[in-house]
């Protein structure tokens, strides 16, 4: 039988303590025809990154291996990207690593469903414990469905790490250079092209939590809006059925903005204004929206009406 290739990209910097687990998980697979691109960043001063990249690529030639200077993850992605010549394209994190079926798996529902994306569950590996996803049966969703559930926040998210692509999903899509977000700009505008995603919440990759993770520093909570809002906007012009849920999904973004500002003793009037305004604009429809839970319209409420209970409230919280 022969197989299509996939190509698995992974970003590489400052990831020395984690990265023998990576690469070791990924030249293990059990998926016969795999292309592994490692993009490693390189920095003023080295963390054996390289070394250990290089190591494993002079003993395994399915290995290509990208050195160039550490730009972001964005960059470091389309430097993946560039270079890939599978039919599928997956990612794996250089501080993360995955089950050695993970790709086969994979690959076997995109091939049994006619999927453009294959998703699957993950294990999120804290210091002292291991927690895996909450598993259901198999799903086979249409592009409207898995666009629903992003915004309803029923299963999978914008990360690019749980996904086998077909290829051609990337044409014309580069991932942004600036900020930290990449993910959401990009996978949110996969998805909404997607015509089929089928989803498997078996746990097959293992997400790294740890003091380093870029995951868990300060998100730029401006920078968050503005990603969702480009998603909910393709989302509602390509599906307008879901104009509510989309609305809901921004409107949490815009109140999260004005919290961040509080907890950062940032919160100016010429700072709020936007969000503030963006709410104020759409009170009636969002008086009737059933997708905004109730933590959500209380804030709504003290952002319109008692701003300084909502100060009190977000510093209470926080």
């Amino acid at each position: 039988m022969d197989y299509p290739k996939i190509s698995v990209i992974s970003i590489i910097y400052k990831v020395a303590p984690y990265l023998e687990e990576c690469l070791q998980s990924l030249v293990s697979q059990t998926y016969p025809n795999l292309e592994i691109i490692l993009v490693v960043g390189q920095g003023k001063e080295e963390d054996g990154c390289t070394e250990i990249a290089e190591r494993y690529a002079e003993e395994d030639e399915r290995i290509k291996l990208v050195t160039c200077t550490a730009a972001g993850t964005g960059d470091a992605r389309n430097r993946g990207l560039a270079v890939a010549t599978g039919d599928f394209i997956g990612f794996v994190d250089g501080d993360d690593y995955i089950e050695k079926d993970m790709y086969e798996k994979l690959y076997s529902l995109i091939s049994f469903h006619n999927a453009d994306i294959a998703v699957c569950g993950k294990y999120t590996e804290y210091n002292d414990r291991q927690v895996a996803d909450p598993q259901h049966s198999v799903q086979n969703l249409t592009g409207e469905g898995a666009c629903r559930m992003i915004l309803e926040g029923t299963g999978f998210f914008f990360h690019c790490w749980d996904k086998l692509f077909r290829a051609h999903m990337f044409e014309g899509i580069t991932f942004p250079i600036v900020g930290q977000l990449e993910d959401r700009f990009i996978i949110g505008r996969i998805m909404a092209r997607a015509i089929s995603v089928v989803y498997d919440t078996t746990p097959l990759y293992h997400f790294r939590v740890h003091g380093d993770s870029v995951s868990h520093t300060q998100v730029n909570a401006e920078e968050n809006t503005k990603a969702d809002e480009i998603f909910a906007s393709i989302v509602e012009s390509k599906y307008p059925s879901l104009k509510q849920q989309c609305e809901a999904f921004v409107v949490y973004d815009h109140i999260t903005c004005l919290q961040h500002l509080i907890l950062n003793d940032e919160f100016t009037p010429a700072k709020a204004k936007k969000h503030i305004e963006f709410v104020r604009q759409r009170k009636k429809s969002l008086d009737e929206n059933p997708y905004i839970n109730r933590n959500t319209r209380i804030k709504i409420f003290l952002t319109l009406h008692f701003p300084k209970l909502l100060k009190y409230v977000t510093r209470k919280q926080g």
